[in-house]
């Protein structure tokens, strides 16, 4: 009996360096603007927006401003998906004047003075901002990404929320960084 577990120690080791050695490589395939573009769905997921914001058969907007490779991972991450009983539509660096259609407004690549304007823009308006623009949340965005210890982390700024009129799920909360 024991020669014949020998295979399977064996079979169960080169499992584990196989799952090992994986793991780092398929982590290594996923980009950045792919982990935004994930997590900017999971945002708009884990957000409610008044009733008469986006009317029951009108698609769910998403706005990109200042970065094509997110614009383009977050139509891959939402091709097909439906948020709230919405399809979801994409559209890249929107003219100004469109913005105001925007549920949902990505920016990044820009000034904090541009950033300003564009927040200033939407202020009071149930459109949720997101930026990777360092202080985003203290000129009045809602959601910022930045880096900690090599992974990918968002802070919410839950007054600019309400003011916004926008209700972010309790287990979104719990996931941002404190600020």
């Amino acid at each position: 009996m024991p020669d014949s577990s020998i295979p399977v120690h064996i079979a169960r080791i080169a499992l584990a360096l196989v799952l090992i050695v994986q793991t780092p490589v398929s982590a290594q395939d996923v980009t950045e603007p792919a982990l935004k573009g994930v997590f900017i769905y999971n945002f708009a997921k884990f957000t409610e927006w008044p009733v008469d914001v986006v009317p029951a058969a009108a698609p769910l907007v998403m706005c990109v401003l200042g970065d094509v490779a997110v614009g383009d991972a977050l139509e891959r991450a939402v091709k097909g998906r439906l948020i709230a009983g919405h399809a979801v539509t994409v559209l890249k660096e929107p003219a100004a004047a469109s913005q105001q259609v925007c549920n949902v407004i990505y920016v990044s690549g820009v000034t904090a003075d541009q950033a300003t304007q564009l927040v200033a823009g939407v202020r009071d308006v149930p459109v949720l901002t997101i930026s990777d623009i360092e202080g985003f949340t203290d000129l009045g965005g809602i959601v910022r990404f930045f880096f900690e210890s090599g992974r990918l982390r968002f802070a919410i700024d839950l007054g600019s929320a309400k003011r916004a009129r926008l209700q972010i799920s309790s287990n979104l909360l719990a996931l941002a960084k404190r600020q």
